[in-house]
C-alpha cells in the first residue's frame, strides 16, 4: 500500500511540520472587563453607568407601579403622601459627594420616590410606611445625611447608603456596584452601631412587600396603621423580609 511507503511518509511528516499553526488565531483577545469605577475629567462631569440601567432598574419600577396601585386599594396613607422624584442631576451630585456609582435600582427609585410627605392627625404627626416592617421611604438629601452620620441616629457604615428607615434600622444599598442589593442594618445593643442582619436583590424585597399586601398586612383607616395577620405572613415566601 502506497500509504505504508518510507517516502509518503516522510511526505507526511513534511506537511506536517510545515504546516500553519490553527490555534494562533483560534482564540480572540478578550479586552479586559469594563470597571464599575466611574472615570471624571472634571466636577462637573455627570457620572453614568458604564451598562446602562440594566433589568433590575426595570424591575423595579414595575414593582413600584404594582405597589401604588395596592396602597390606593388599601387606601392607606402612603398612596398619597409620595413626594416626587428627583432628576438625574441630583442623583449624579449624590454620586460625586459619595464618591462611588449609587446602583442603578436605587437611581430608578429615586427618581420616581423621593421620600414621603408627614401625615397630621388630631394625635400624632407621623411619616407615612410602606406597610410591611413599618419602612419609610427616604427622601435623598435625608439618605445622604444618613450616611455622612449626621443623624438621625447613628450614621451607616462606609460604603452603604440607607433608602428606608424606622426606628432602629435602616434598608440600605451597597454604593460602587450597579447591581442592587438592600441591606438590613439594625441597631446594636451599644446604641451606636449597626449589626448586619440579610442582604437581598431590591426587586426581591419590594416583590415581597407587595405580595404581602394582598392579604397579610391590611390598613385600618380609622387609626391610620397597619396590622399584621401573623400566620398570613409566616405563609409567605422570603418571609423573614417582612419583620
Amino acid at each position: 500500500m502506497t500509504s505504508s511507503s518510507p517516502v509518503n511518509r516522510h511526505r507526511l511528516v513534511r506537511a506536517a511540520r510545515t504546516a500553519p499553526a490553527a490555534s494562533a488565531t483560534a482564540i480572540p483577545h478578550l479586552a479586559p472587563p469594563p470597571t464599575l469605577t466611574p472615570q471624571r475629567t472634571s466636577a462637573s462631569e455627570p457620572v453614568r453607568h458604564p451598562d446602562g440601567e440594566g433589568a433590575d432598574a426595570t424591575r423595579v419600577l414595575q414593582l413600584l407601579d404594582v405597589l401604588r396601585a395596592r396602597w390606593a386599594r388599601a387606601g392607606a396613607d402612603i398612596a398619597t403622601r409620595l413626594r416626587p422624584g428627583v432628576d438625574d442631576a441630583a442623583l449624579d451630585a449624590t454620586e460625586r459627594q459619595m464618591g462611588l456609582l449609587v446602583p442603578r435600582g436605587a437611581r430608578a427609585w429615586w427618581r420616581c420616590v423621593d421620600g414621603v410627605e408627614p401625615v397630621r392627625t388630631r394625635y400624632r404627626t407621623s411619616s407615612p410606611t410602606v406597610g410591611p416592617g413599618g419602612w419609610v421611604p427616604l427622601s435623598l438629601e435625608d439618605a445622604v445625611r444618613r450616611a455622612s452620620g449626621q443623624g438621625p441616629g447613628p450614621g451607616a457604615p462606609p460604603g452603604l447608603l440607607p433608602v428606608f428607615a424606622r426606628d432602629e434600622g435602616l434598608l440600605a444599598v451597597r454604593l460602587g456596584s450597579s447591581s442592587t442589593h438592600v441591606e438590613l442594618l439594625e441597631l446594636a445593643e451599644d446604641g451606636e452601631s449597626y449589626q448586619h442582619s440579610w442582604r437581598v436583590p431590591l426587586e426581591v424585597l419590594l416583590s415581597t412587600w407587595a405580595d404581602a399586601l394582598l392579604a397579610a398586612v391590611l390598613w385600618l383607616p380609622d387609626s391610620h396603621d397597619w396590622v399584621v395577620d401573623p400566620f398570613a405572613r409566616q405563609a409567605l415566601p422570603n418571609a423573614h423580609l417582612l419583620d
